[in-house]
């Protein structure tokens, strides 16, 4: 098991880390989701055969099958395809929303109605792009501005991933990241430093197009 993957574990295991809504009104991108592995941040809300489906981080997820669970607790999902969490590139995995929670379902990026408009590709980002985060980040959860107002600079993408000068911690991973000038959907937190520095992973483009190749043609839901 992965260092940042035990001890998010052990964190809600202790219950030192408790969520601070009672119950999880969307599930959306940027809302709190937990796993048998521990807690993480929900990313963008993906549609085809057999969904809706909403994302997170491979390294947030064990097994296809498995339960996920929303902050109070509720099983709202099941785990219906995962990446390779060894891999920055292939760090996605896909949770298919139970019947019963469709109507929970928000593509809106938590704190920011007005993301995602699409998805970008390299030839639409330039370094220096200021970039959205949102998620349930240790410490950063504890009140909605900490949680949904930090911001990023875009400082390398291509086809499959990218690297931004952010502030996120355990707890961020599987959370959107969004394009500010155009709403546009970057990626999604996979790998973390502490403090103020880059952070990688893969990029939405590159995510859509690995779960065709697995036999998931999706494509993200945007607002409006």
């Amino acid at each position: 098991m992965r260092p940042y993957r035990l001890l998010t574990a052990v964190i809600v295991a202790a219950g030192l880390w408790l969520p601070s809504s009672a119950f999880a009104t969307h599930i959306q991108p940027g809302a709190y989701h937990e796993s048998d592995v521990g807690a993480c941040t929900l990313n963008f809300v993906y549609d085809g055969a057999g969904g809706p489906y909403i994302g997170t981080a491979a390294h947030c997820v064990e097994r296809v099958g498995d339960d996920v669970r929303d902050e109070a607790g509720a099983v709202f999902g099941d785990v219906a395809a995962i990446g390779d969490a060894d891999e920055t590139a292939t760090d996605w995995a896909l949770i298919r929303v139970r019947p019963e929670f469709v109507s929970h379902v928000n593509p809106a990026m938590k704190g920011h109605p007005q993301y995602p408009t699409g998805v970008t590709t390299a030839a639409q980002t330039s370094i220096g792009d200021r970039i959205q985060l949102s998620g349930y980040g240790v410490g950063f959860d504890l009140t909605p501005t900490t949680r949904e107002q930090r911001s990023a600079v875009l400082t390398f993408d291509d086809t499959e991933t990218y690297e931004v000068l952010a502030t996120l911690i355990f707890g961020d991973s599987g959370g959107p990241l969004v394009q500010i000038a155009t709403g546009r959907a970057l990626g999604i937190v996979s790998r973390l430093c502490i403090g103020l520095c880059e952070e990688e992973g893969p990029t939405v483009q590159g995510i859509l197009a690995k779960a065709a190749a697995a036999g998931f043609d999706v494509s993200v839901r945007t607002v409006g």
